[in-house]
């Protein structure tokens, strides 16, 4: 009967050497894109909207600006478009018809009417004071990439990337980025379909398909030629 020793310490021996592995210390070796942040700051966009004592209705051009602003708001804004009237002022009248207008014209060009948050700001006399508009929104800052020709790239003794590498990658996605804020936190879901899921549970508990009807153009086939 052979014995079964040598098997047994080298089994041993490779569970020793297994467990000899010396653990790593310190801070994981940040990536790419820990090394080259994208900042995203919060600013406000604002326009003024003149009014002159005596008015009682918005111009064409103070109609279009209100119809821009909103498309900003649209596409960039967060929280609510406050409109700050003027008060103790000559044209405060004035400026609170023209402020309902405005309001409206938000509302048409798409802007939710709950949305708008009237405010008001001391125009401390002032006869020619403005309705203000404003909303916030996010800037994206692109990393500053050092020069390649400063580096070199052929000598690594850490085996380590560059120091600029992947650096013009986020520098490219912070000017590409529709919303910034996307890169602080993800945007709501939509509401379920719940048409759809009835009419699939609908299918199910009848034993019938609960998948849609394919044409002959939409099935996939296998080519003769592999066969």
């Amino acid at each position: 009967m052979k014995t079964r020793l040598p098997l047994l310490v080298l089994g041993l021996s490779a569970l020793s050497a297994c467990a000899s592995v010396p653990t790593p210390e310190g801070p994981p070796t940040p990536t790419a894109a820990d090394r080259h942040r994208i900042e995203v700051t919060q600013s406000n966009e604002r326009v003024e909207i003149p009014v002159s004592s005596g008015d009682v209705s918005l111009t064409a051009g103070a109609r279009a600006q209100v119809q821009n602003f909103a498309s900003g708001y649209l596409r960039y804004g967060h929280g609510a478009l406050v409109m700050s009237t003027p008060s103790n002022s000559s044209n405060a009248n004035s400026a609170s018809l023209l402020a309902n207008e405005a309001r409206m014209a938000l509302v048409e060009a798409g802007v939710s009417y709950v949305a708008v948050a009237g405010s008001t700001y001391d125009a401390a006399g002032a006869g020619d004071a403005p309705i203000v508009l404003s909303f916030a929104r996010f800037e994206a800052q692109a990393p500053e990439c050092a020069p390649l020709w400063e580096q070199d790239l052929a000598h690594q003794s850490n085996n380590q990337p560059w120091a600029s590498f992947g650096c013009a990658t986020n520098a490219n996605l912070a000017a590409m980025i529709e919303d910034p804020a996307d890169l602080l936190r993800p945007r709501d879901m939509d509401p379920r379909d719940s048409n759809r899921r009835s009419t699939v549970m609908e299918a199910y508990r009848a034993g019938e398909q609960t998948h849609a009807d394919r044409s002959n153009d939409e099935r996939i086939t296998i080519s003769n030629a592999v066969q």
